[in-house]
C-alpha cells in the first residue's frame, strides 16, 4: 500500500476530511483492559450470524459511539447520556457494519488500493505541509502511537469504503416522486391549531340494532377483515416525538456550531431553469431525422424572432406530452438529470437565450434558458430551521425513549391489559391507540410504519405479550398483542357475529354524524355538554401526527386544513371510531413556491431514510434465527445508571 502511494502521489485527490480525522485520534484509546477470563468468551465481546467482535474493537467502538454523540450535541449531550446504553450501541454498530461489508462482497463490490491510498491520504496526520506523504516510517509511528498497525488501519478503512459504495448502490435505486415529497414537505411545514369535539360510537353504539342482510353486506364490503393470512392485533401507546419537540429548544450557538462543523451538508449545485420545445422524428430513418430538424429550425426562428411568446409556441408545436401544456417548462434542475446533450447545452447558455436545433435521442430540443443560479454554500440563514430540527428531533428522540420505557415499567408492573387501563396513561404527547387487525407479511404496522426490527419481533410474539419500547417512524411505542388469528378465510357463518358488530357500529356512526350535522350550528360547547364529553384543544397539529383522543385521523386533518380559520369543519367519520366537529383557530399553510424551493433538498433526506429502512431490512434479515453469544459483564458495564 505505501508503494502505491509514494507511486500515485501526485494524481492522488486530496480531500479534508477534519472530521474524520478528529475520530482517528479518538477512536485507538482503549476505554480499559477488564475482560472476562476463562472459557470460549476470553477477550471476545460477542459472536453473531459468524462474526466475532474482539474485545478491543469493542472498547473502541464505545468510546467512538460516545464522542460522536458529544459532538453531535455540545452541552446538551449531558442530558440524554444517562439514558443511553452506550455498549449496546457500540455492539450494534459494530455487527451492523460487519454484516454489511458481507453484502457488499456479495455484490462483488471491491475497494482499489488506489482508493485505499486516496482515503488514507485525505487525513491531514498523514501529509506534510507541501501536501506529500510522511514515509513510512512516521505512517507506522502515527499508527504505533495510537496502538494499531499499518494492516489494522487499512483494513478498518477498507471496510469503510466498501460500506460507503454499498450504501451509494443501494441509494441510486431510490426513486421519490415530486408528489411525495410535496405531500411530505407540507407534513413537516404545515400544522393547525383547533378546538376538537369528538364522540365516540359507543353513545349510540348498544341501542343501534342491524339485520342478518346488513351483517352480510358488511362482510362482503370489508373483505379484508375476513380473508386473510396470519393476522394480529395491535394495541399500543405512542410517544409523539413532535409534541416533545415543541418543548425542546436549541440554542443559536449550537445550531451555528453544527453548521460550521458540516459545511458540506449545505452545498447548492449550479442550477438552471429552462423550457423547452419538442420536435420529434416520424420514423426511426436519417431521413425521418432530417426531416423533423427541419420543421425544428422552423420553431426555432419563431422562437428567436423578437418578442416571441416560448411558452405558447410550446403548446402550439411542442411534442413532449410532460411539459407542452405548461409551456415546455422543465422547472428548476442541476446536473444529472437530463440527457447529457440537452445538459451540455443548456448549461453553456445565458439567461434569455434561445438555442438549437438540439439533437437528443428524444428528437430535436428547442431551448430557452428563463435563469441560472451558480453553485453556492447556503448561508446559515437559509438553513438555521433545518439544522434545529435535526438537533431538536435528536434530543427529543432521546426523551421520547425515557417516557417510552416508563410507561412500560407501569403496564408491567400493574400488570395492565384493558383498554380503560391504556387510555389513562395517555396524555398531551402519549397517545393511546388499537390497529385492525393486519398480516405482518405486509411489511407495515397500521399507524406505525415500517420497522423491519418490529416485525420480526412481532412475529415470535403470543397474544397477550407486552413489548417495547420500539422506535417506530412515528416514535417511540409500548404494545400488546391484543389479538391473533390463524390465516384462512372466515366464513360469514363464523363470522356473523364481528360482522354484525361492525355493522351496528356503522350505523351508530351514521346515526352520530346526522345528529351532529343538523346540530352543528349549536356550537362545540353546547354539544360536548348534551354529549357528556369534552371539547379537547389542539394546539400546532402537525399532518399525520396523532391528535389527542383520537389518534391520527387523515380524514379530520384534511377537513381541518381545509376549512377557514374561525369557522366549524364539516362533522366526519373516523375510521369506526367515532365522529368528529372542530372548529379552527389557527393555521399555517405552505404556498407552491415555498414547495417548489423546498423539494430538492427534502428529497435527499427522504432518500437518506428510505436508504436507512432499506439497509435496516437487509440487516435484520441477516440476523434472522442467528444465535448471539454475549459477553454480558463487558457490555453490559457501560449500561445506563438506574435511578
Amino acid at each position: 500500500m505505501l508503494k502505491i502511494m509514494r507511486e500515485n502521489l501526485k494524481n492522488l485527490k486530496w480531500i479534508l476530511w477534519f472530521v474524520v480525522f478528529i475520530f482517528v485520534l479518538l477512536i485507538f484509546v482503549d476505554w480499559g483492559t477488564g475482560r472476562l477470563r476463562g472459557g470460549s468468551m476470553e477477550h471476545v465481546a460477542a459472536r453473531v450470524a459468524g462474526i466475532e467482535i474482539s474485545e478491543r474493537d469493542f472498547l473502541r467502538e464505545v468510546r467512538q459511539t460516545d464522542e460522536r454523540l458529544r459532538s453531535l450535541y455540545g452541552q446538551q449531550y449531558e442530558l440524554i447520556r444517562s439514558q443511553l446504553d452506550l455498549g449496546q450501541l457500540a455492539l450494534s454498530n459494530l455487527i451492523n457494519n460487519a454484516l454489511l461489508v458481507e453484502q457488499a462482497k456479495k455484490l462483488k463490490l471491491q475497494v482499489s488500493d488506489q482508493e485505499l491510498a486516496e482515503r488514507i491520504l485525505s487525513f491531514p496526520v498523514f501529509r506534510k505541509e507541501d501536501g506529500s506523504f510522511v514515509g513510512e516510517e512516521i505512517y507506522a509511528r502515527i499508527l504505533a502511537a495510537n496502538q494499531t498497525t499499518p494492516e489494522e488501519f487499512e483494513a478498518e478503512l477498507r471496510e469503510g469504503l466498501l460500506i460507503e459504495k454499498l450504501q451509494k448502490v443501494l441509494r441510486q435505486g431510490i426513486v421519490i416522486p415530486d408528489a411525495e415529497v410535496d405531500r411530505e414537505y407540507r407534513k413537516r411545514n404545515e400544522n393547525a391549531s383547533f378546538q376538537l369535539l369528538f364522540v365516540t360510537a359507543e353513545r349510540y353504539f348498544p341501542s343501534t340494532q342491524a339485520t342478518e342482510a346488513e351483517a352480510k353486506a358488511y362482510y362482503d364490503s370489508h373483505q379484508s377483515q375476513f380473508i386473510h393470512g396470519e393476522q394480529i392485533q395491535l394495541r399500543y401507546l405512542l410517544v409523539d416525538p413532535v409534541r416533545l419537540r415543541q418543548n425542546m429548544p436549541v440554542d443559536e450557538a449550537r445550531v451555528a456550531e453544527y453548521y460550521q462543523s458540516h459545511l458540506s451538508e449545505f452545498q447548492e449545485p449550479e442550477t438552471v431553469h429552462a423550457r423547452h420545445i419538442l420536435v420529434r422524428p416520424e420514423g426511426d430513418g436519417e431521413d425521418a431525422w432530417r426531416k423533423a430538424q427541419e420543421r425544428a429550425m422552423a420553431v426555432l426562428r419563431k422562437a428567436q424572432a423578437p418578442g416571441a411568446d416560448f411558452a405558447a409556441l410550446a403548446k402550439e408545436f411542442s411534442e413532449d406530452p410532460g411539459s407542452k401544456e405548461s409551456g415546455g417548462d422543465l422547472g428548476w434542475f442541476e446536473r444529472g438529470r437530463m440527457v447529457k446533450e440537452f445538459e451540455d447545452a443548456v448549461f453553456a447558455m445565458q439567461p434569455g437565450e434561445v438555442k438549437g436545433p438540439v439533437r437528443s435521442q428524444f428528437g430535436y430540443h428547442i431551448i430557452l434558458l428563463e435563469g441560472k443560479r451558480p453553485a453556492r454554500q447556503k448561508p446559515l440563514s437559509e438553513v438555521r430551521d433545518v439544522i434545529r430540527f435535526k438537533l431538536t428531533e435528536g434530543l427529543a428522540d432521546a426523551e421520547a425513549s425515557k417516557r417510552a420505557t416508563a410507561l412500560k415499567e407501569k403496564i408491567t408492573a400493574g400488570k395492565l391489559t384493558t383498554e380503560e387501563q391504556w387510555r389513562g396513561l395517555a396524555d398531551e404527547v402519549v397517545s393511546s391507540n388499537v390497529t385492525p387487525f393486519f398480516s405482518l407479511d405486509e411489511g407495515v404496522v397500521p399507524g406505525l410504519g415500517r420497522e423491519p426490527g418490529f416485525l420480526e419481533e412481532l412475529k415470535k410474539a403470543k397474544e397477550g405479550f407486552v413489548g417495547g419500547p420500539r422506535r417506530t417512524p412515528r416514535g417511540w411505542v409500548v404494545y400488546r398483542v391484543e389479538k391473533t388469528r390463524k390465516a384462512g378465510q372466515t366464513p360469514f357463518a363464523e363470522a356473523k357475529d364481528e360482522a354484525m358488530e361492525g355493522a351496528r357500529r356503522l350505523k351508530a356512526l351514521e346515526r352520530l354524524k346526522a345528529e351532529l350535522a343538523a346540530r352543528r350550528g349549536e356550537g362545540l360547547a353546547k354539544l360536548a355538554a348534551t354529549y357528556g364529553v369534552q371539547v379537547t384543544p389542539v394546539k400546532d397539529h402537525y399532518r399525520g401526527t396523532s391528535i389527542p383522543g383520537v389518534g391520527v385521523a387523515q380524514v379530520l386533518e384534511e377537513a381541518v386544513f381545509a376549512t377557514p380559520v374561525g369557522a366549524l369543519t364539516d362533522v366526519v367519520v373516523v375510521g369506526e371510531r367515532g365522529v368528529a366537529l372542530a372548529q379552527v383557530e389557527a393555521k399555517k399553510v405552505v404556498t407552491p413556491a415555498e414547495v417548489a424551493a423546498g423539494r430538492e433538498a427534502l428529497r435527499k433526506s427522504m432518500v437518506e431514510d428510505e436508504l436507512q429502512k432499506l439497509i435496516d431490512a437487509m440487516l435484520a434479515e441477516a440476523k434472522r434465527n442467528q444465535p448471539m453469544t454475549l459477553n454480558r459483564d463487558l457490555v453490559e458495564r457501560f449500561k445506563p445508571a438506574q435511578g
